[in-house]
C-alpha cells in the first residue's frame, strides 16, 4: 500500500514544521504496479506475493483481480499471520519530485518462487529487488533454466547495488533502472560526471557516463541483453548489447513535455509493463519503449493512484509497424 503526501501546489515545503497539502493512498509496490500495468493493458500475468493477514492485503489482491485481471491464488500468494501486508510511505515536494520515502517490507521476504513447472511456457518472469537476494537469484536461476527471458526493476539504489554483487545480472536479459540506480550498480559515476546546465542551474548526469554504465551492464548480462534507462525530464535510453561482440547500441527517446505532474511513484513501473507487453505482441524494442512512455505519461498525469486506471484507452496499432 502507498501512501504519498506533498505540500500544496502553491507552497514549497518546508522542513521541520508541518505543512498543508494532500495525502493519498493507493495499491502500489513495484511488482504489484507492473502486474497491474500488464492486466489493464490486456496480459494475464500471474502474481506472486506475499502480503498480511489484514484487509489491506485481502483488498490489493481483490482489486488486482476484478479491475485488472490479473491472476493470483494459493499457490502464487503467502498469507503470513504475524506481518502486516508492505507498506510504502512517501513524501514528494510541490511539483511532486521524490523528497524521501519509508518502505515497510519485511512481509516480502516471504514471497513463494515459482516452481520449474510453474515457469514451463512462461515468455517473461519480471522480478523486483524487494526480496531477499537469495531468493531473486534462485527464482532468476529457475526462470533461465525453464527458458524465460528474466526482467529485472532495480526498486532504489541500495537493493540494486546489493544484487550486483551475487552475480545476479548473468540471469538477466531486460533491466529497467533509472539513471542513479544504473549508475549505482555499474560502479563508474564521480562528480565530475555532473554538467551544470548555466542558464536553468539545473545538474545532471553526462549522457555519456551512462552509457558508458550501461555497457558495463551489458557485459554483464545474458546474451542479447537490454536496459531501459529512465532518464527523468531528459527521457529514456534503450541500450541493446550486440550479438556480433561490438560495441553496444544506444538509442535517446527524449521525453514528451508534460504542463503538470502529478505523480513521480508509477511512471518507471508503467514504462516497465507496458513495454513487456509490447513485446509479447510481436513490437521490437524501439517500438515497445515509444509505447511504454505513452503509457507512462498516462500514470505520470494521474495523483490518485501510481499507476493510470485509463491505461487501457493506449493501442499498440500504431507501433506494430516497428515489428521486425
Amino acid at each position: 500500500m502507498d501512501t504519498v503526501a506533498k505540500p500544496d501546489i502553491d507552497g514549497k515545503l518546508i522542513i521541520g514544521t508541518s505543512n498543508p497539502g494532500k495525502i493519498h493512498r493507493s495499491d502500489g509496490g513495484v511488482g504489484r504496479n507492473v502486474a497491474e500495468v500488464l492486466g489493464r493493458l490486456g496480459s494475464k500475468p500471474i502474481f506472486y506475493t506475499a502480503v498480511g493477514n489484514d484487509e489491506i492485503g485481502r483488498g490489493i489482491l481483490r482489486r488486482l483481480g476484478q479491475e485488472c485481471g490479473v491472476i493470483s491464488n494459493e499457490k502464487t500468494v503467502n498469507v503470513v499471520d504475524d506481518v502486516g501486508t508492505a507498506e510504502y510511505y512517501a513524501l514528494n515536494d510541490h511539483s511532486s519530485a521524490l523528497i524521501g520515502a519509508i518502505a515497510d517490507m519485511d512481509v516480502l521476504s516471504h514471497i513463494p518462487i515459482p516452481s520449474d513447472s510453474d515457469l514451463e511456457g512462461v515468455d517473461f518472469l519480471v522480478l523486483d529487488a524487494n526480496l531477499p537476494v537469495e531468493r531473486i537469484v534462485e527464482a532468476s536461476r529457475r526462470g533461465v533454466q525453464a527458458g524465460c527471458k528474466v526482467c529485472f526493476e532495480p526498486t532504489s539504489v541500495p537493493k540494486s547495488k546489493t544484487l550486483v554483487q551475487f552475480d545476479f545480472l548473468r540471469f538477466v536479459t531486460y533491466a529497467f533502472p533509472n539513471e542513479d540506480e544504473l549508475l549505482a550498480m555499474a560502479d563508474v559515476f564521480s562528480d565530475d560526471d555532473i554538467i551544470s546546465d548555466e542558464e536553468s542551474g539545473v545538474e545532471y548526469k553526462n549522457l555519456e557516463v551512462i552509457k558508458r554504465a550501461a555497457s558495463v551492464l551489458l557485459s554483464k548480462m545474458m546474451s542479447g541483453g537490454q536496459i531501459v534507462v529512465t532518464l527523468g525530464k531528459r527521457g529514456v535510453l534503450l541500450a541493446m548489447s550486440s550479438d556480433s561482440g561490438e560495441a553496444p547500441v544506444y538509442t535517446h527517446f527524449p521525453a514528451k513535455c508534460i504542463e503538470e505532474v502529478s505523480s513521480s511513484n508509477g511512471p518507471g513501473d508503467t514504462l516497465c509493463g507496458a513495454f513487456i507487453h509490447s513485446l509479447l505482441a510481436g513490437s521490437d524494442s524501439a517500438a515497445a519503449v515509444q509505447f511504454g512512455m505513452e503509457a507512462a505519461l498516462l500514470s505520470r498525469s494521474h495523483e490518485c493512484s501510481a499507476i493510470s486506471p485509463y491505461l487501457s484507452s493506449l493501442s499498440l496499432d500504431k507501433n506494430v509497424r516497428h515489428m521486425k
